[in-house]
């Protein structure tokens, strides 16, 4: 064969979802298996009511409102969402306002076993109403409630350090976020008792920013120290308080540099394909942005040089990438993107570090843009992510990625280098609806590796996988080549702030120069196309993305690329075919991969739960091999080359499964991966490798799962890979020829998207 750069270009293929067929599928789950008879549950249920009670009218007057939030803690085997003791809620009138993990104490305090606690709302009415359902005879209840009743393992407040965390021995004071429970039409009357607290210990109101999400938390962000601290640990309508420290900007300026030797671009022509950064600011009259770069609405304060030196070098990766890569005295080429900045920092006051100034921009900016899909941010507050609880941050992003389309690509952070769990991933990287992004480096060898740096994984529920993707950030050794607001300098550098801005222009270029894709789509591309030894794990994500957009979106003879973009409802099930050709003489093995992306609203008030909505994959290798049971017994057999034996076994009572046999894909390596097998995760990505005689019309059926009474159809992404690497005809134009309904992606040309610069 001739060489892959002379070959014909072969665009992967569009339009699945257009063989996209409904299926039927039958379901359920077997019988719980309860801790306790219900007379076991009702005493031991009885005797925390009586402390509770008396826990309450101890409660200040100041701390608490006329409702009082208490927690349901269930029994380790009722964590799933369909074991929420609703019944109980009900009869009880308890207002049920959110969830979390629950970490239970094993053997020597160890925390061994997690289930799930529930924040209710009571008052002395629904107490009282819940001892009256109690002292009831077990007959004269619903076999729902005596079974919700057989759920609960405790009923109590939450501990001081389940309130309190991320704070280590040495933190005196600084700026800390609370987050408030929801109380609707009294939020207000909440709040102020909140400020009391505060004028009692002279806190220094300038320093309060407040957050009220509808039907959503309260977040408060507030400096003080520990002796005030301390006075809200027993505030009752408080669900969790944490440490909110920032660290805007790597140190450029201590950063070596070189001379810049390149020559700028023409400068006729700019590109439609827009990236939004939030940062710092940028040099806008740097010879390299000076005509692909543009300032746009910024906040109140004053630039300071470290934001724009940050801002600028990061605007240089968006256009160019790593500038070591172009050989000195060159010509730069007219960018594929261009950029547009908006500075949301420093903040007005610079003691006061938090980001809520920062992210109220954002969330006003993000809704006016129809022209940009993707924005870059290499900035957050510092610190690890806390599995129960969510930050302002990150529920802002995934909530505004949901409702208006859009893809934000975020820097992991740069603490990977500390002991666990303080090398975590970091706020807002933990978003379930976009891409959190590390660093990659070269070792000794010149194998790539994660850099030192770069913040790991996992991440929360409902992305587990952190950082998703990884890009190259370089090393001391190994440095990225980088934009200086000294014009005739480049700085060397190294970091995460830079590795998010390459996959956020390729973002953007995937969705310029196919019209037919979304960010969804473009996202799952990026997920699809990582590459990593070991598949999945908690250093490099799925895997190293280097590859440029061209590459992403080609397909070679034997190894073909289809994307499938749809929705699908909560409960429903979608089976989409992969078209591996049934005409074609394939032998050998062929290797299946898929990749699918979720849009999920996020509810930041069940943070167990926090995705409202996944979906589950199923492979199915061959259309006509079917299980037949009866009792614990099981047959696989063809339904056309074994329709004599089915008869006959249908005939003596077996039965015949409502689909084909299916498959398990081939598993995660991580430990942490493994793990429920990330059932409610907004991506997934997974690996078949089969004999050609073993598949005959496969197909993978997507079920949608809505949880928190969602019943909002979920838009998804599908991106399945064929590959059949000892097949020497062209499966590509056999694919096309055997299904006629798909397309070859319409990829725009450079000329296409550039615009003459006004």
């Amino acid at each position: 064969m001739s060489d892959k750069n002379n070959k014909e270009y072969l665009p992967i293929i569009g339009y699945g979802e257009k063989m996209i067929e409904p299926v039927t599928k039958k379901g359920g789950f077997g019988t719980p298996i309860f801790p306790r008879t219900f007379s076991q549950a009702r005493n031991h249920i009885k005797n925390q009511v009586s402390v509770l009670k008396e826990n309450i009218n101890n409660i200040p007057e100041e701390k608490r409102m006329d409702e009082i939030v208490v927690t349901v803690r269930l029994n380790e085997k009722f964590l799933a969402k369909s074991y929420t003791p609703n019944t109980l809620f009900k009869q009880a009138r308890f207002e049920n306002i959110g969830s979390r993990r629950w970490e239970i104490d094993g053997k020597d305090g160890k925390k061994e076993k997690h289930s799930k606690m529930h924040f209710v709302k009571i008052d002395k009415d629904s107490l009282e109403e819940f001892e009256l359902i109690l002292s009831k005879e077990e007959t004269q209840l619903t076999e729902s409630l005596r079974n919700d009743i057989r759920k609960v393992e405790d009923i109590s407040f939450l501990s001081g350090t389940e309130i309190v965390q991320g704070f280590d021995d040495k933190w005196e004071e600084g700026t800390v976020e609370f987050v408030l429970h929801p109380f609707g039409d009294d939020t207000e009357e909440m709040l102020n008792k909140f400020r009391k607290i505060l004028d009692k210990n002279k806190v220094d109101p300038n320093s309060l920013r407040i957050k009220t999400y509808p039907n959503g938390p309260t977040f408060v962000s507030v400096f003080l120290n520990k002796k005030v601290l301390s006075d809200f640990t027993d505030f009752n309508p408080l669900r969790t308080v944490h440490p909110l420290t920032v660290d805007f900007f790597p140190e450029l300026r201590s950063s070596q540099s070189n001379p810049l030797l390149l020559k700028p671009p023409v400068g006729k022509n700019i590109s439609q394909i827009k990236v939004g950064i939030f940062d710092g600011g940028i040099d806008p009259s740097h010879p390299l942005l000076a005509n692909y770069a543009r300032e746009n609405k910024s906040v109140s304060t004053r630039p300071v040089r470290q934001g724009v030196d940050h801002g600028t070098a990061v605007a240089g990766v968006v256009l160019y990438g790593d500038l070591n890569q172009y050989e000195d005295h060159s010509q730069l080429q007219e960018p594929t993107v261009s950029v547009e900045s908006f500075r949301v920092l420093p903040k007005s006051n610079p003691a006061d570090l938090d980001l809520y100034e920062a992210i109220d921009f954002i969330e006003e900016i993000v809704p006016t843009r129809n022209d940009i899909d993707v924005y870059n941010l290499s900035f957050g507050p510092s610190g690890p992510i806390l599995d129960d609880e969510i930050s302002r941050f990150t529920y802002s992003l995934d909530h505004m990625a949901w409702y208006h389309k859009k893809l934000f690509v975020v820097a992991v952070g740069n603490d990977g280098n500390k002991i666990s769990p303080y090398n975590r991933v970091q706020a807002p990287a933990d978003i379930v609806n976009g891409l959190g992004i590390g660093s990659y480096t070269f070792n000794s060898n010149g194998e790539k590796v994660r850099a030192d740096y770069s913040c790991v994984g996992g991440g929360r529920e409902g992305c587990k996988v952190k950082p998703d993707i990884v890009a190259f950030g370089g090393d001391a050794h190994y440095p990225m080549h980088l934009l200086s607001t000294n014009h005739s300098d480049k700085w060397l550098h190294c970091g995460t702030s830079f590795s998010s801005p390459l996959i956020a222009s390729k973002a953007a270029e995937i969705l310029g120069r196919c019209n037919q894709f979304n960010p969804l789509v473009a996202r799952a591309l990026l997920v699809h196309s990582a590459q990593h030894h070991s598949q999945v794990d908690n250093e490099l994500g799925y895997g190293i993305v280097d590859q440029s957009v061209d590459d992403i979106l080609r397909c070679d003879e034997n190894h073909v690329t289809i994307i499938y973009s749809s929705s699908l409802n909560p409960a429903a099930f979608a089976k989409l075919p992969i078209p591996l050709p049934v005409n074609s003489n394939i032998q050998g093995d062929v290797h299946l991969s898929w990749t699918i992306a979720t849009l999920s609203k996020a509810n930041p008030l069940h943070i167990e739960d926090y995705t409202e909505s996944a979906i589950e994959d199923t492979f199915y290798p061959h259309y006509k091999k079917y299980k037949i049971t009866k009792n614990t017994a099981s047959k696989t057999l063809h339904i056309d080359n074994d329709a004599e034996e089915i008869a006959s076994l249908v005939a003596d009572g077996w039965a015949v499964s409502s689909l084909p046999c299916s498959s398990s894909p081939e598993q995660y390596q991580s430990e942490q991966a493994r793990r429920g097998e990330l059932k409610w995760d907004t991506v997934v990505k997974k690996w078949k490798r089969m004999r050609v005689s073993s598949l005959e019309r496969p197909s993978l059926v997507l079920h949608g799962m809505g949880r928190n009474g969602s019943s909002e159809r979920m838009d998804y992404a599908a991106v399945i890979t064929i590959s059949v690497p000892r097949f020497k005809g062209n499966l590509h134009g056999d694919i096309l020829n055997e299904y006629n309904v798909l397309e070859p992606v319409f990829i725009r040309n450079r000329n296409e998207i550039m615009v003459p610069i006004r």
